[in-house]
């Protein structure tokens, strides 16, 4: 009798040694290092041009979780909530769009860069349009490209967001902050530009201007307002 319980203390113990060995409890079994940047730099420079797009109509997060903005179904049983759970807790979104007033969810936005033509992104990429499509979540899927047009990209997420109604809610509020960076020159009242053209490189707004030199000397032009970083110009 006393045996069996010296031995039935005795694995005890080793299943508690065991469990302080296993990874994730106490300490951590291996070191980290931190990474020097959250996104990539194809994603920064997405980042900053979605930023000019939204204006302050939109919050923007990025790499969110999927399970953070998706949850299965109500009415499973316990063995396929969790069949559903398990493909959206390891998967995440690269951009997401939020209402600035309460953080509601309104758009998914994936980069695609090469690495989604391969077999298996192709198919990670198919199961998490079918997932957003079933829980009602707009998807916009961006090539990735050296450059962007900020109107261009204004105008998709637009096309999902209001569809149909005319509103463009996001290129007011990008130009009306575009406005307020123009500095007072020809033509301008208190700087602010009226009806000024939006710049067909970068989507910014852009202020009158006069030619110094060469043969255009003195004759008034438009000129991007984000100069010398965008050197965007058209006629008057």
């Amino acid at each position: 009798m006393e045996l069996g319980v010296l031995l039935v203390i005795a694995i005890g113990v080793m299943l508690i040694l065991a469990q302080q060995k296993r990874p994730g409890g106490g300490a951590p079994a291996f070191g980290y290092r931190r990474k020097p940047y959250l996104l990539s730099k194809a994603e920064r420079s997405f980042y900053g041009v979605l930023t000019q797009a939204v204006g302050d109509k939109a919050l923007i997060f990025s790499k969110v979780r999927v399970a953070d903005v998706l949850t299965p179904q109500k009415g499973l049983n316990r063995s396929n909530w969790q069949r559903a759970f398990n493909p959206i807790s390891a998967k995440h979104v690269d951009f997401l769009l939020c209402d600035p007033q309460d953080c509601a969810v309104k758009l998914a936005i994936e980069l695609d860069d090469a690495s989604h033509g391969s077999a298996s992104r192709q198919k990670r990429d198919a199961f998490l349009e079918q997932a957003c499509e079933s829980a009602g979540l707009p998807l916009l899927r961006i090539r990735a490209a050296r450059g962007y047009v900020v109107v261009d990209i204004r105008q998709q997420i637009e096309a999902i967001l209001f569809p149909g109604t005319g509103e463009v809610p996001l290129k007011k509020a990008a130009d009306s902050e575009a406005q307020k960076r123009i500095a007072p020159s020809a033509g301008t009242t208190d700087g602010f530009q009226a009806a000024a053209p939006a710049c067909h490189k970068c989507g910014e707004a852009m202020v009158l201007r006069k030619a110094r030199s060469g043969k255009q000397a003195g004759q008034t032009f438009w000129g991007c307002s984000a100069f010398p970083k965008c050197r965007g110009v058209r006629k008057c």
